[in-house]
């Protein structure tokens, strides 16, 4: 036993001496320069390329075998601009030397300081480091891809395998598109990790920051990251954790100059399933913050994807500032202050839904669902539902829409995108419990739209509206040369008075239950063709109403004074109507009305006339005439002008309608009527006078026959 201690013992002995001398002697047998002209002349036969290494190498046996180099520099391609493809001022490799024995590699930190690395790509595309991936030069002998191995020729396989860390430092990257005429550049970058190993389960800690600079666009910023990575092996998954991953930039293409952004996450690559998950994502940018999950698998053939995405309530007003935006004017400066989204998305490489969804501006709520297929021509699904909503708080001050039904609104657009309404494809119904639009307030609203090839159609459009309904068909032709409208609306039992007095912001001067329909078509891509080829009818009635400081017995007190007499004027100033009808025929623009028709205890008022849309002109004429009652509503008599009729001929533009009374028609009623009367009244009177002298004539009974033959 002691003899085998003592072989043991020699045997410790002398291998410690053999490497220790191995150390010493290894730095004065081995020439450095030899090692620099044999890694330049391998890398040139690899490459093709020169490896220049001016600066000392330092060698080192025991107990680490590594080199320690200085200034190293590999040329650049040829037909490239740099000078050289990359630089470094000192690179340290080392390796234990006594693991290598058990087939084991512990490297120490590898420290790469004062790395210049230069990428390029050219106007044609060709890149400045397409060469390095080849397995040698251009003609070199390459074994054929499967060819038996001579035995032994295998090298064998590590049992472990650990890399101290990284040190990189002073590293500048730059990278010039002349193709794309953009360039970038990264500077001062730095790049530390703790210990890597192949280890199950085992952590790396890494730290990675740099400074950007583009000239095209204009921009300079700091980039730092901080996360914990893994790889399983045997699982074949790659983890990261606690992502913390920050950006601040400067340039005059950003918004205010300036821009931060923050990215935080965790995620699993499983490189076997071909699946990623992202868990705990939170992005921050200015005040808007975003959290959120991801799960995505087929990744190597049929990526699909699931995820969630949430906006913590932020203000749309304050993110357009600080985004160097301007926030819109509106009527009301309190909107846009509060927003929020909640939702859950699928998709794939060419599809995306979102469901549900819940978006919530200011005081409205929209929920429902919404997708988008074929991302190369997008087609557009969707059912959205909306609470309420007061349209008018968003305009700009002091302008309000039009109140026009919805087919009205499309006859007046202007300048049709027929481009895009033809590549449109959409459909899709979207609902509103209120909304209140140019103060007109409406609800149980429903939008169906059905948009594709060129062919635009909202029906059914529905909606309820004071007391009353609204119903319409709006179909948008664009598939040919000339777009092609028709509209198809009415609107029964609306209460008037109360619309008039919402929409006008004041006390309304008519009452009644309003019907009215139209039924229209017309051909053009812009406002003015589209009222050059409006045709269609129309037809209106209101019902049992009433108006209210419009005195058409004051208009017919006052153009009687031609004629002498009195009629008495209403104090309460409110005119009753039993209906007021008609209908219209529109032809090319110009609308005509033959029969308008208003009936009230007192008047009975007729109209015809027409307007042209594309003149924008008024040629009407309306006639009022008192009905023969002896009593007025509440006034005094006015048997006298009961029969005789009030024109009104009205003329001008939209803009400025000039209605008159027509004295000249009044007159010639007034003689009319009266004349009437008074050849009445001197027939009656010339028939007794007759009839008298003849009955003194003849006798009693000749003048009987003769009165009988006069009357």
């Amino acid at each position: 036993m002691k003899k085998l201690l003592k072989i043991l013992g020699i045997t410790v002995l002398v291998m410690v001496v053999l490497v220790v001398g191995a150390a010493i002697a290894l730095p004065m047998l081995v020439d450095p320069q030899d090692v620099k002209n044999q890694l330049s002349a391998r890398v040139k036969e690899h490459t093709g390329r020169e490896l220049s290494i001016p600066g000392e190498v330092k060698l080192s046996v025991f107990p680490w075998l590594g080199a320690s180099l200085g200034e190293v520099s590999l040329g650049n391609a040829p037909g490239f601009k740099a000078p050289v493809f990359a630089r470094t001022s000192k690179v340290d490799v080392r390796v234990k030397l006594m693991p290598l024995l058990d087939r084991r590699v512990e490297m120490d930190t590898v420290v790469v300081h004062g790395l210049t690395l230069n990428l390029e790509r050219d106007k044609q595309g060709a890149t400045n480091w397409g060469d390095l991936a080849g397995a040698g030069r251009s003609g070199a002998a390459q074994p054929a891809s499967g060819a038996p191995q001579p035995a032994g020729s295998q090298a064998p396989a590590l049992a472990v395998l650990s890399i101290g860390g990284l040190d990189v430092r002073d590293g500048t990257l730059s990278f010039t598109d002349a193709r794309a005429g953009q360039a970038y550049t990264v500077r001062n970058l730095t790049l530390k990790t703790g210990a890597l190993s192949l280890d199950p389960g085992q952590k790396l800690d890494l730290e990675l920051g740099f400074d950007l600079n583009s000239a095209s666009p204009p921009l300079d910023g700091r980039v730092k990251a901080k996360a914990r990575l893994a790889f399983d092996q045997a699982a074949n998954q790659a983890t990261i954790s606690d992502l913390d991953l920050t950006g601040d930039f400067k340039g005059a293409t950003l918004p205010r100059g300036a821009l931060s952004a923050t990215l935080g996450a965790d995620a699993v690559l499983d490189l076997g399933k071909h699946t990623l998950v992202v868990r705990n994502l939170k992005a921050q940018l200015i005040d808007l913050v975003a959290t959120g999950s991801l799960n995505a698998t087929g990744l190597d053939k049929t990526p699909a994807f699931t995820g969630e995405l949430n906006l913590a309530e932020f203000s749309p007003r304050k993110l357009l500032e600080g985004l160097g935006q301007p926030a819109p004017k509106t009527a009301d400066a309190a909107v846009l202050s509060r927003a929020s989204l909640n939702a859950k998305f699928a998709g794939g490489a060419d599809a995306l839904s979102v469901e549900p969804l819940s978006l919530k501006l200011d005081d409205s709520i929209v929920t429902g669902k919404a997708a988008v297929s074929n991302f190369a021509k997008p087609a557009i699904r969707f059912a959205l539902a909306l609470d309420a909503i007061d349209v008018d708080r968003y305009l700009p001050p002091g302008q309000q829409p039009t109140a026009a039904s919805p087919g009205a609104v499309a006859g007046a657009a202007s300048g049709l995108p027929l481009d895009t309404l033809r590549a449109l494809d959409a459909a899709g119904i979207v609902k509103a419990g209120k909304l209140e639009i140019a103060k007109l307030n409406l609800s149980e609203v429903t939008i169906t739209l059905d948009a594709k090839d060129g062919l635009l159609r909202m029906s059914p459009l529905a909606a309820k509206l004071y007391n009353g309904s609204y119903a319409g068909n709006i179909t948008l032709d664009a598939r040919k040369n000339t777009p092609t409208l028709a509209v198809d609306e009415k609107i029964a039992g609306v209460l008037i008075e109360p619309l008039l007095t919402d929409l006008q912001g004041e006390q309304a001067r008519l009452s009644g239950t309003a019907e009215a329909s139209a039924k229209l078509t017309a051909a053009g891509a812009d406002a003015a063709a589209i009222k050059k080829t409006l045709n269609g009818n129309l037809a209106f009635a209101l019902r049992d109403g009433a108006v209210k400081g419009y005195d058409i017995a004051q208009m017919i007190r006052n153009a009687k004074s031609y004629l002498g007499t009195e009629v008495a004027y209403d104090a309460a100033r409110k005119t009753d109507f039993a209906e007021i009808v008609g209908t219209a025929k529109v032809s090319n623009g110009v609308i005509s009305n033959p029969d308008l028709s208003a009936k009230s205890p007192l008047l009975r008022v007729d109209g015809n006339g027409q307007a042209s849309l594309p003149d924008e002109t008024i040629d009407y004429r309306v006639k009022a005439t008192l009905v023969a009652t002896s009593q007025g509503q509440g006034g005094k008599a006015v048997d006298d002008l009961s029969g005789i009729p009030l024109p009104i001929h009205i003329t001008g533009t939209f803009s400025d309608p000039k209605p008159r009374p027509d004295f000249e028609a009044l007159m010639q009623g007034a003689v009319a009527v009266k004349g009437k009367e008074l050849i009445e009244q001197q027939k009656s009177k010339l028939t007794e006078k007759v009839q008298e002298s003849v009955g003194k004539s003849v006798g009693d009974k000749a003048g009987g026959l003769l009165k009988g033959l006069l009357k």
